[in-house]
């Protein structure tokens, strides 16, 4: 067939995924048969099939050795599932977390060292920000970073202050890796973080993580305005956004163990 014959002179890429999607299609199928059905020489095949076993992309039966998809995909799977439910489900969570704070509400999701604003509500008497959708802020300055660090495993919070570069944002930026594991572990503790003016002058936040289904943080969410108003309410508002956060979780299947 024409179409098997351009799938064996495509590119790696594009015969891997054809490759993925007929396992997937057949649930489990020798590689022998991958190459007849696809129009792949067997050399080929078996080279594809096995950087997917390698990657975990694919994994074989102890007994048939036929393939099927593997842990990796289902991870991957799980993971789209989680974000499409993400950014579906937040808008009515952060438009209520606006009016009952009063402020600006924000959701971030996490990018190398970054958070990156990807939704926002405000009510009606909170004052503009500077902070637009798309924006990259760092996440040892935000609260926004700093509850989703707060909410990994300690071993990996370690890790990841122990190589980012803590660049000072405003006077009151924690630069220093030891008072930055400390206030992520009283965040890690109370369920809230804050940012005491240490993005932006005048402007503080206080945020809180939002699970997926297996407790993996995958995003955060804020509560934002001048730093008199936030700041004065910082454990009303960290009780709130920390609320608001657990039932948004709750919603993409995440259930906290007693």
């Amino acid at each position: 067939m024409d179409t098997e014959r351009g799938l064996e002179q495509s590119g790696t890429l594009e015969r891997g995924l054809a490759v993925l999607e007929h396992v997937g299609q057949h649930q489990e199928i020798s590689t022998n048969a991958i190459a007849r059905q696809l129009g792949l020489s067997r050399s080929a095949a078996y080279r594809i099939v096995g950087t997917l076993k390698k990657l975990e992309y694919l994994e074989a039966d102890s007994v048939t050795g036929r393939v099927r998809l593997g842990t990796r995909l289902v991870e991957l799977g799980a993971r789209a599932m989680a974000a499409t439910d993400l950014h579906r489900c937040a808008p009515r969570y952060l438009a209520s977390l606006a009016e009952r704070s009063g402020e600006t509400t924000y959701l971030a999701v996490p990018d190398n060292d970054a958070m990156v604003y990807v939704a926002t509500e405000r009510s009606a008497s909170a004052v503009t920000l500077a902070c637009r959708l798309g924006t990259r802020r760092p996440q040892h300055a935000t609260s926004l970073g700093k509850a989703w660090l707060s909410a990994l495993p300690e071993p990996d919070r370690l890790e990841r202050i122990r190589r980012m570069k803590l660049d000072s944002l405003t006077l009151k930026t924690i630069i220093d890796p030891g008072r930055l594991l400390d206030d992520l572990a009283k965040a890690s503790r109370r369920g809230w973080a804050i940012d005491d003016v240490e993005n932006e002058p005048d402007v503080g936040c206080v945020a809180a993580a939002v699970r997926d289904h297996s407790g993996r943080p995958i995003a955060a969410i804020s509560i934002a305005g001048p730093a008199q108003r936030v700041l004065r309410r910082v454990e009303e508002l960290g009780a709130t956004v920390a609320g608001t956060a657990a039932a948004l979780s709750l919603r993409l299947g995440y259930v906290r163990s007693r």
